[in-house]
């Protein structure tokens, strides 16, 4: 049958299918918009399939918090090029996977575990398919981590589209300004824990046998190692111990020093940082 121009268009609105796509789709379908739906949502499985092994290392880090901020959840959402990572539609899947994942239990998510989760009616697995058909590239959901305040508020961050931060933090005050210094820090300087005391002691221990052997390697005594290894480890906190790092506001403070200047009765109380 002959397939009016006016539909086309109104498919490929319903869609996002490309033009030919839809001709073909309401051509096949006798001018029936619903079976010509399926037909294009059948076919762009096919193609997603079709795309699914190729490489992913463009993307962006998208976060959500909750309206209380009592929940929040980060994503890594991957495609192929930096074009469809500034894509709208790409910008719009990102978000309507976070508001499906953000209501999860708490903790960091497997894809594999959520594929089935339904969103807009279908499962994540097929709306990611749909987006890959209509985009043209592989999209990948790479990981997700689900905070769910215990004690405190929840803020999340993010620089550029690149790199960000979900922290759960406390203070007496409104807080959210130093929320936000917090997390600039956390975002510029990649801290692995928030203060010494939550280094595991296998980490250290671990760290330790390095340095012991990187200064033994370099002649020095034996009797002297200890202190030397010592002296390095502080090196280790300063790098990756938010508060033992210097303040990227004022490097020649201790973090938790600056942060003691803003309010002191903040605590950060945990954090997740998502690099693309």
């Amino acid at each position: 049958m002959k397939v009016k121009p006016e539909d086309v268009k109104r498919l490929r609105e319903m869609t996002g299918a490309g033009i030919l796509d839809c001709k073909k789709a309401l051509e096949e379908a006798n001018g029936d918009f619903e079976k010509a739906k399926e037909i294009l949502r059948v076919k762009g499985l096919a193609k997603a399939e079709k795309k699914a092994g190729r490489e992913t290392k463009e993307g962006i880090v998208k976060t959500l918090l909750s309206e209380d901020k009592s929940r929040g959840v980060i994503l890594e959402l991957l495609c192929e090029t930096d074009f469809v990572a500034q894509n709208s539609e790409f910008r719009k899947l990102s978000d309507l996977i976070a508001r499906a994942l953000i209501n999860l239990e708490e903790g960091e998510g497997d894809f594999n575990k959520v594929k089935e989760l339904k969103v807009e009616g279908v499962s994540l697995d097929e709306l990611i398919k749909g987006y890959i058909a209509k985009l043209g590239e592989n999209i990948r959901l790479n990981r997700f981590y689900v905070m769910v305040a215990k004690e405190g508020k929840l803020f999340a961050y993010k620089h550029g589209d690149k790199i960000g931060t979900l922290l759960e933090y406390s203070s007496q005050k409104d807080g959210e300004e130093v929320a936000k210094e917090v997390a600039m820090q956390i975002v510029a300087m990649a801290p692995d824990f928030v203060k010494r005391e939550d280094v595991p002691e296998e980490v250290l221990n671990k760290e330790r046998e390095i340095l012991k052997k990187q200064a033994l390697s370099e002649g020095k005594p034996p009797h002297v190692v200890d202190k030397i290894v010592e002296g390095r480890l502080r090196k280790f906190f300063e790098e990756r111990v938010l508060m033992e790092q210097p303040a990227i506001r004022d490097d020649k403070k201790k973090f938790k020093d600056f942060l003691r200047g803003l309010d002191e009765s903040f605590k950060v109380l945990r954090f997740v940082r998502f690099s693309l």
